[in-house]
């Protein structure tokens, strides 16, 4: 059964070997028989082609290569590489979005807490750093925009603290949220120390 299959299977890519040398005939240099190292290799399975005729060359080494991994065969096709194919010009990188500006993280804090409690925490921060997210305290060395002391504290809203306002902001709402329960209660307790701190 196995033996009908592989037999029609040969002669069905026989013909299609023939139809493709009849679209692009061969040279006479282009073909070359080689003898097959299996015994029942077909001789059609053995055709390789030359580099020099490209067109059919392709289509032979396809072949080629198609019957000689379908029997099992190791004829010296299959090691026939087929001529290099043109390569399209590669897509560019998207480009990184933009680091966000303090702006953004001024948008951000507003989201998140609301016009009233945005009131106080932009007094607070105008106070603390003026919004820079590289402030820095020289005395106590606290740092970035809500004054995080010590700074690296930050890190645990994201590894970018020391330049990213967004990240900062994430962490000073917190803290805030966490410490004093709103940032109008942050900006009273401010207030009432001197120096101010909070």
């Amino acid at each position: 059964m196995l033996n009908t299959i592989a037999s029609i299977t040969t002669a069905a890519l026989a013909v299609l070997v023939a139809a493709l040398m009849l679209t692009a005939p061969a040279t006479a240099r282009s073909l070359a028989l080689v003898t097959s190292t299996t015994t029942n290799a077909s001789p059609i399975a053995s055709l390789i082609v030359s580099p020099v005729d490209e067109t059919f060359g392709e289509r032979a080494v396809t072949v080629s290569r198609s019957l000689g991994a379908a029997r099992g065969s190791t004829s010296a096709a299959q090691n026939v590489a087929a001529p290099a194919a043109t390569a399209e010009p590669a897509a560019p990188a998207p480009a990184p979005a933009p680091a966000p500006s303090v702006d953004d993280a001024r948008s951000f804090a507003l989201a998140r807490i609301g016009a009233v409690q945005f009131s106080c925490l932009d007094a607070l921060w105008q106070h603390e750093s003026d919004w820079d997210p590289s402030a820095e305290n020289p005395t106590s060395g606290a740092y970035g925009i809500a004054q995080a002391l010590p700074a690296a504290k930050m890190a645990s809203i994201g590894k970018d603290w020391m330049s990213n306002p967004i990240t900062q902001v994430s962490w000073g709402l917190e803290y805030i949220a966490a410490r004093y329960g709103s940032a109008c209660n942050a900006w009273s307790f401010w207030l009432r120390h001197y120096p101010h701190w909070y």
